[in-house]
């Protein structure tokens, strides 16, 4: 199964103050850890939308295609669909994920990609941790089209109701934690040190 990864990075990051993408966590940048996690799981593409930060990103010498939502400010879904519409047509699936959760286990990729790949009748397949959906989900590209007209105002999840999602039980928390403050990303930082935030329990 051919896979591409979105990497959501055009957010404003208001509530933080600073550009989420280029938060540190250990040695690399919050995008470039993102990266390379889709490189080590061999993933074919890996689009990185950026924003008003797109300079920024390119001084990174990211491994992964650099593409500017030219209009940010309508919110995250148009970054989704700037990263839809670019995707390679021989591309199978593809993960959605949002710069702002970054530690997303390698296990819990390789898990998302075998779970899609052993029933070939769901769209897509989502994390869940403790009962609760997190990042990044598995799309198959059947969904392209549908995902490129819809409305702005409903966002990715408005969407999924209509679609034959499987859930992926995870004891990787890192699915459902993100970083829009200065406290959340210390959480972060501190999980990322210890490296204690994957295979917890409920």
């Amino acid at each position: 199964m051919k896979t591409a990864a979105i990497i959501l990075a055009a957010g404003f990051s208001s509530r933080m103050g600073s550009d989420k993408a280029l938060l540190e966590l250990g040695e690399q940048t919050a995008v470039e850890l993102i990266v390379s996690s889709y490189q080590a799981v061999g993933i074919e593409q890996i689009i990185v939308v950026t924003g008003q930060n797109h300079a920024a990103l390119g001084q990174l010498q990211l491994q992964a295609t650099l593409l500017q939502n030219p209009a940010p400010e309508n919110g995250m879904f148009s970054s989704v669909k700037s990263g839809v519409a670019a995707l390679d047509p021989a591309i199978d699936a593809f993960f959605v994920h949002p710069v702002d959760t970054p530690l997303v286990s390698l296990e819990t990729l390789t898990g998302l990609i075998a779970a899609l790949q052993q029933h070939p009748a769901a769209d897509g397949v989502i994390p869940v941790f403790c009962g609760k959906r997190g990042h990044p989900p598995l799309l198959r590209m059947r969904l392209q089209q549908e995902l490129l007209h819809a409305d702005d105002a409903g966002g990715l999840r408005s969407l999924y109701p209509g679609w034959q999602l499987l859930e992926l039980a995870s004891d990787d928390k890192a699915v459902i934690l993100d970083m829009n403050t200065p406290e959340q990303y210390a959480l972060l930082k501190g999980f990322s040190a210890e490296q204690t935030i994957n295979r917890q329990r409920c």
